[in-house]
């Protein structure tokens, strides 16, 4: 649900709920032909209840009826979207700079002073936001200008105005208005809160109806019509795309690629992945993985393009540590060397005879890993090391449970688990994760990673705004987690969808957003 906020969060452990699509998956129609006006249609997994902006905001700039403060880029660094600029003057002051010609579907216009209201209202309204930037303020100090003010340097505010669960850009007097009538929520359909390209006509727990907005400040829209269905079942999404009732389905397990080979009526569409997908957490609160020497034995153990090129079909690429290559700060902190992990493990007492188990006092080197039907790769994953790790004579059990979080607040009661958690946030924010996952009292610390000496050096990233200064840092930081066993990546999962014959070109973006003002099908 991917900053990993809690939306974003939602949305990610709930991305592969569905279930695995068999290799009987039947044509039932003929695919949409690419003739006539352009238009869409979608099926996503997820219902979108209604349009509150303090509640599900977060759906919208991934179907276009939304719009943010800044975009994500696939380079890291977000971009100005409704803002025509965004500087840092001075360490505790960003400067926001809007575009001319902004306005809400209602014609409200998005003025400074509305600008101010929106984020002095998230600010109050939004935990994460607020615990992102404890004592900002907002205020309107020119014609087109706002300036944000934080209680201290703040260098992950970019990524935090381009993250979808933080500032979703909408009309807070008009929302404030809706909510001080006791009117329904099922209201806000009608109330034009947003700017985004796309104004939702219709909204019902099948679908989403939209069109274009031809007022919209970069211009009309390059989609005739929109719909989102709304399709819980991966394998039902996928016949939608055959039956031409749908133009791309979101979200198909991994599993799906191979069932889709020679038809010409659904296509298996992969974009570049940005970041690690599936973490592989290691309890250090019980053994065996209470000794570093272990940890980074493991880790050293599996051959992660191995995983990528062979276990998952080269639909993933292999994990090299904590980051995509592409960041600039990025470490290669994850080689696979099966003679250093056995060094390793014969360095902490587990001693092997032959091609047996290894033991230390008469006892089996073993382990369980936790993994999670909500994420049908994560099983697959989990073999894989069962398999690998054999080898060195690690023995691995794999034990499938609900909810992987739930398990884990048994602080000893799992020794391993699969967990589909990335590292950069929607927006491209590296540093709440690492307050997240590694900082000692970080909510998701799952294994308990407790280092006065880390925690010190994500608390001097978090202040830090110069680039090679941060770069340096965040390498550093990496050393220090790779170097203690603290945290390591299972794969860097390709993002997918299931199109149609019309929608073959569709370039899957990143941050999951499907559709833009730009949108259309493509050679």
């Amino acid at each position: 649900m991917s900053r990993p906020s809690p939306a974003v969060w939602r949305r990610a452990l709930a991305a592969l709920l569905f279930v695995l699509v068999t290799a009987g998956c039947a044509t039932t129609g003929q695919p949409s032909a690419a003739a006539g006006p352009p238009t869409l249609t979608l099926a996503t997994g997820f219902t979108i209840d209604d349009l509150d902006p303090l509640e599900n905001a977060f759906w919208g700039p991934e179907f276009g009826y939304v719009e943010l403060l800044m975009r994500p880029e696939r380079g890291g660094a977000p971009t100005p979207w409704v803002l025509a600029g965004l500087d840092n003057p001075q360490p505790l002051v960003w400067r926001l700079t809007l575009r001319d010609n902004v306005t809400f579907v209602d014609k409200a216009p998005l003025t400074p002073a509305a600008l101010a209201e929106l984020l002095t209202y998230q600010l109050t309204e939004n935990d994460d936001l607020a615990a992102a930037l404890p004592g900002a303020s907002a205020a309107a100090t020119g014609p087109k200008e706002v300036t944000l003010t934080t209680a201290r340097p703040a260098p992950n505010v970019p990524a935090l105005l381009a993250d979808e669960s933080m500032v979703p850009v909408y009309d807070v007097a008009a929302y404030k208005r809706h909510k001080a009538s006791g009117a329904p929520v099922a209201d806000l359909v009608k109330a034009g809160l947003y700017t985004g390209p796309y104004i939702v006509d219709s909204l019902d727990a099948q679908s989403m109806q939209l069109s274009p907005r031809a007022d919209h400040w970069a211009g009309k829209p390059a989609l005739d019509d929109l719909t989102v269905k709304f399709v819980p079942e991966a394998s039902a999404r996928i016949q939608a795309v055959q039956a031409g009732e749908a133009d791309i389905a979101l979200y198909p397990p991994t599993a799906t690629a191979p069932t889709l080979a020679g038809r010409t009526d659904s296509f298996f569409v992969t974009g570049e992945p940005v970041g690690g997908t599936f973490m592989f957490e290691l309890n250090q609160r019980v053994a065996p993985f209470d000794d570093p020497l272990v940890r980074r034995a493991v880790y050293a153990g599996i051959d992660y393009t191995e995983i990528a090129d062979k276990v998952m079909n080269r639909l993933y690429s292999p994990s090299t540590g904590l980051y995509a290559p592409s960041r600039p700060w990025a470490e290669k902190t994850q080689v696979t060397d099966t003679a250093r992990a056995a060094a390793l493990l014969d360095q902490a007492g587990w001693t092997r005879t032959g091609d047996g188990p290894r033991t230390k006092a008469g006892t089996a080197l073993r382990f369980s890993v936790l993994t999670y039907p909500q994420q049908p790769d994560s099983d697959a994953l989990a073999l894989a090391v069962q398999a690998q790790l054999t080898r060195l004579g690690v023995g691995v059990d794999i034990r499938q449970v609900p909810d992987t979080q739930a398990a884990q607040k048994d602080r000893t009661g799992w020794q391993a688990a699969v967990s589909g958690n990335g590292f950069i946030s929607f927006g491209g924010d590296y540093l709440s994760p690492l307050g997240r996952y590694l900082r000692s009292t970080g909510p998701r610390n799952n294994t308990g990673t407790a280092d006065p000496e880390l925690d010190a050096m994500i608390d001097r990233l978090g202040v830090e705004l110069d680039p090679a200064a941060r770069d340096t840092q965040l390498r550093a930081i990496q050393a220090r987690v790779a170097d203690n066993g603290y945290l390591g990546y299972l794969g860097m999962r390709r993002p997918a969808v299931v199109t149609g014959p019309a929608w073959r070109g569709y370039a899957v973006p990143i941050s999951n957003l499907w559709v833009t003002h730009q949108t259309a099908p493509r050679a």
